[in-house]
C-alpha cells in the first residue's frame, strides 16, 4: 500500500523490462539508470548505477543522494533512453543478456539466492558489548525496529546477526563493525504490547519503550519520573518512528465494499449481526478479534468503539493470539470481519473503505496514511526518557534526524519473513515526503464548502498549479501549538527543501473543523499556518524556498466528516503545497 519513490522500484511494464542503455556514465558496477515515479511524474527522478537485480522483486541502485537503495518494481519506471529486453535481461553490445551474476535457464535469468543481511552468527567473536533493551508494542517491535536497526547497521558498515525466542517474544540483534577491537552493539527487543513499555521503563528493564497508541500526559510523566527527569515536555522523550493504519477487513468474496465507522462499531458491539443489514448476502457476521495486550486493539477501541459510544460484544466467537492468525481466519470464511495493522494486511483479504455521514469516502494508501487523512491512521512511537550513550545514542540520533532511517522502513529485509516468530513481511509506512495532486474533490459537495463558492474557487486555482506534500500538521481543539510529529516534520520539510536543486514556492494552507463562526475559523486557520511558517523560518528553511505563502480556508473542504470528534480532529490541520 505504499509508493515512496526512493524505496520503490519498477522497470516491469507488461511483459517487458525496460533498462537504460550503456552510456558514458556507465561504471564497472553496472548500467547507469534513471527511475521516475509511476504515481507522480513530477517527482525528481532517482539517478544511479544498477548494482543488483533479483529479476522478480527489486533492483539495487547506488545513488549519489541516498547511497545504495533497493527499489521495488511496482512504483517506478525507467525514464532514460531505453532498450527493451525481456523481463530480467539487460541490453548489451550483442543484444539482451542476463546480468553477469545470473545465468539463463529455460529462457529466464536465474540468480543464486541472495545472502541474507541477517546472518546466523557474527564473523568473529565479540570482545566486548554495548547493550540496549527495547520493550513494548509488537507492531513497532516486529514491523519497525528490525528495519531501523538494519538501516543503522548499513549506514555504519556493520554486520547484523539475530536470534529469536518466540516464547518470550524477544529478538536479540548483534551489530558488529569491521574493526576487531570495537565493541559489538547488542539490542534486545521484547514485543510484549504497548502497555508493557511503561512498566519496563519504570522497572529499568528497558531504556527505550515502544507503543502503537498515544500515551496520555500522565503516562508520559510516569516515564519521565522513572528516569528522574520529571516534569518533562512530551516532545523531549516521544518520537514518531513510523505510521500505520488500522484496516477493517472482510473475505474477498464479500460484496460489501464500504462501511461507516459507527456501522463497524455496531458490528463489533454485536448490534448488527447479519450482512443483510449492510447490503450484503444474508448470513450471520462472524467477528474475528485479537485479544490480549495490543495497542492496535486499544486504538480501535478509542477511535471506533468509544467514538460511537458502544462496547465490544461480551461474547466473541473467534479470538486469536496474533494478527496473522486473525487474517488467515478472515481469508477462509466469507462471513467474517476483523481488523489488523496495515503493515500486516495481505491481498488474501479485502480492505473496506470508510465512509462518513457526509459522504466523504476514504481508502488506506501510502499518501492518505502519511497525511493522516485516513480516519484510522495512527502513529507508532518510541519513548526515550533515559540519557543514552555510545551506540545507543548514535542509534537514537539516526532514528530522529537521518532521512536514511525513513528510507530503511521500505527496504526488503532478507531472511525476516520465513524465520520462526516472524509475523510481518514488510515494515509500517515510512515518513518520507511524497507529492500528489490533491484538489479535495471528495469533499467538494459538503455543506461548508457549498456555502463558500468564492473561497472554493481560490483553492481550486491553487490546487491546479501545485502539488500537495504528504506532510500535514494537525492541532488540538482551538490551538495553534505544534505537536510532537509536527515539530519533527518541520525539520523533515526543511531537509526536503534543502535537497531541492531549484528553490520552490511553498504554500501553507490552514483549515479548521466546523466549530465556531466562519470569521473565527479563518483567523484560527491563518494562525496555524503562520505557526508552521515561523518554525520553518526559525530553521532557516526560507533559504531553500523561493517564497513561503500562507492561505486560510477555515472549515472549507474537510478531509473527514465533522459529525464525530475523530473527524473534527482530522480537519484541524495545515496542508503543504509546492508550486509546480
Amino acid at each position: 500500500m505504499r509508493s515512496s519513490l526512493v524505496n520503490a522500484t519498477v522497470l516491469a511494464i507488461g511483459s517487458v523490462l525496460l533498462l537504460a542503455a550503456p552510456s558514458a556514465a556507465q561504471s564497472p558496477n553496472g548500467f547507469h539508470v534513471t527511475f521516475c515515479s509511476n504515481a507522480n511524474p513530477n517527482v525528481a527522478p532517482i539517478v544511479g548505477t544498477l548494482v543488483g537485480n533479483d529479476s522478480t522483486t527489486y533492483f539495487k541502485v547506488l545513488t549519489p543522494d541516498y547511497g545504495e537503495i533497493t527499489l521495488r518494481r511496482a512504483d517506478v519506471h525507467d525514464c532514460s533512453q531505453r532498450v527493451v529486453c525481456p523481463a530480467g535481461q539487460e541490453p548489451g553490445p550483442t543484444g539482451c543478456a542476463c546480468p553477469a551474476n545470473q545465468a539463463m535457464q529455460d529462457g529466464h535469468c536465474v540468480s543464486p539466492r541472495p545472502a541474507p543481511i541477517l546472518a546466523t552468527a557474527p564473523v568473529a567473536a565479540c570482545r566486548s558489548f554495548e547493550d540496549l533493551a527495547v520493550q513494548g508494542s509488537g507492531t513497532v517491535g516486529l514491523g519497525v525496529m528490525p528495519f531501523l536497526i538494519q538501516g543503522f547497521a548499513n549506514a555504519n558498515g556493520m554486520r547484523v546477526s539475530r536470534s529469536s525466542d518466540s516464547q518470550t517474544q524477544t529478538r536479540t540483534y548483534q551489530l558488529q563493525g569491521s574493526e576487531p577491537d570495537a565493541a559489538c552493539f547488542r539490542i534486545t527487543v521484547r514485543s510484549t504490547g504497548s502497555d508493557t513499555a511503561k512498566d519496563a521503563i519504570v522497572d529499568k528493564a528497558a531504556q527505550i519503550g515502544m507503543s502503537s497508541r498515544v500515551y496520555t500526559d500522565s503516562e508520559i510523566q510516569v516515564l519521565a519520573r522513572a528516569a528522574g527527569a520529571a516534569p518533562l515536555v512530551r516532545t523531549e522523550i516521544e518520537q514518531v518512528v513510523a505510521l500505520d493504519a488500522i484496516i477493517v477487513v472482510v473475505n474477498k468474496q464479500n460484496p460489501v465494499g464500504h462501511l461507516s465507522l459507527c456501522q463497524i462499531a455496531e458490528i463489533f458491539a454485536g448490534r448488527i449481526r447479519n450482512w443483510r443489514e449492510l447490503g450484503g448476502r444474508p448470513g450471520a457476521i462472524n467477528l474475528q478479534v485479537r485479544l490480549g495486550p495490543s495497542g492496535t486493539f486499544e486504538t480501535f477501541q478509542t477511535l471506533v468503539l468509544k467514538a460511537c459510544r458502544v462496547e465490544l460484544a461480551r461474547t466473541i466467537a473467534f479470538s486469536h493470539g496474533s494478527y496473522a492468525a486473525l487474517l488467515a481466519a478472515v481469508a477462509a470464511d466469507d462471513t467474517s470481519i476483523g481488523f489488523a495493522p496495515e503493515a500486516l494486511v495481505t491481498t488474501d483479504v479485502k480492505a473496506l473503505r470508510l465512509r462518513g455521514g457526509c459522504g466523504i469516502e476514504q481508502t488506506a494508501d501510502a499518501f492518505s496514511i502519511k497525511t493522516e487523512d485516513y480516519p484510522l491512521a495512527r502513529r507508532l512511537f518510541i519513548f526515550t526518557p533515559y540519557p543514552l550513550e555510545g551506540y545507543s545514542r548514535r542509534l537514537l540520533n539516526f532514528i530522529k534526524a537521518d532521512d536514511r532511517a525513513d528510507a530503511a522502513l521500505a527496504l526488503p529485509l532478507p531472511g525476516a519473513a520465513g524465520e520462526e516468530g516472524a509475523e510481518v513481511l514488510h515494515s509500517a509506512t515510512d515518513q518520507q515526503i511524497e507529492t500528489a495532486r490533491d484538489d479535495h474533490a471528495g469533499s467538494g459537495h459538503v455543506r461548508e464548502t457549498d456555502a463558500d463558492p468564492s473561497t472554493l474557487r481560490k483553492f481550486a486555482d491553487i490546487a491546479a498549479r501545485t502539488e500537495r506534500l504528504s506532510i500535514t500538521y494537525r492541532f488540538a481543539l482551538g490551538s495553534e501549538e505544534l505537536d510532537t510529529k509536527a515539530r519533527q516534520d518541520i525539520q523533515r520539510l526543511a531537509r526536503y527543501l534543502q535537497r531541492n536543486p531549484t528553490p520552490p514556492q511553498l504554500l501553507l494552507a490552514g483549515f479548521t473543523d466546523d466549530s465556531g463562526s466562519a470569521s473565527a475559523n479563518l483567523e484560527l486557520a491563518r494562525k496555524r499556518a503562520d505557526a508552521v511558517r515561523r518554525e520553518l523560518v526559525a530553521l532557516g528553511a526560507q533559504r531553500y524556498a523561493r517564497d513561503v505563502q500562507v492561505e486560510a480556508f477555515g472549515k472549507l473542504l474537510p478531509v473527514a466528516c465533522n459529525d464525530t470528534e475523530l473527524g473534527r480532529q482530522k480537519n484541524r490541520r495545515v496542508e503543504v503545497y509546492l508550486a509546480r
